[in-house]
């Protein structure tokens, strides 16, 4: 192959590879467009901040410090819901109302254990996030 010919060959595939993932990005969009975006976010930074906080707590356990043992029981129960919660919303399943519902308990539950570590940053985050992400729940499921 001549050097025009990969020349002009390069270009056509870079302009179809461009044009390709524009013309998926807008069809994908206007054709399936997501349902419960910020609840798919939320769940996400939930899960994220109660898996530093579990982080945390299970450091404390190795120090033999047992007075978080109730923030590793609801951080791991986020961590569990959040993720299929997060994974339902992402298909925009029907099953995201009634799931979010009993979500917006679990994430309840985490925030108030966390805020009673108001100097650990981890819980702190961890509480912030789950408050954002019951509300968002709730808004869903009513």
């Amino acid at each position: 192959m001549e050097r025009r010919e990969f020349m002009a060959a390069a270009g056509a595939a870079a302009f179809l590879a461009s044009s390709g993932e524009a013309f998926a990005e807008k069809g994908a969009m206007s054709m399936h467009p997501p349902m419960f975006k910020t609840l798919q976010e939320d769940c996400g930074h939930c899960v994220a901040t109660a898996n530093d906080c579990l982080r945390h707590c299970i450091g404390m356990l190795a120090m033999k410090d047992y007075s978080m043992t109730g923030c590793i029981n609801t951080a791991y129960q986020v961590v569990a819901a959040c993720g299929a919660l997060q994974a339902l919303a992402a298909v925009n399943s029907p099953a995201v109302p009634a799931f979010a519902r009993a979500t917006a308990e679990i994430c309840a539950a985490c925030q108030k254990e966390c805020e009673k570590y108001p100097d650990v940053a981890e819980c702190k985050a961890c509480a912030a996030s789950c408050k954002a992400c019951s509300e968002e729940c709730r808004r869903i499921s009513a």
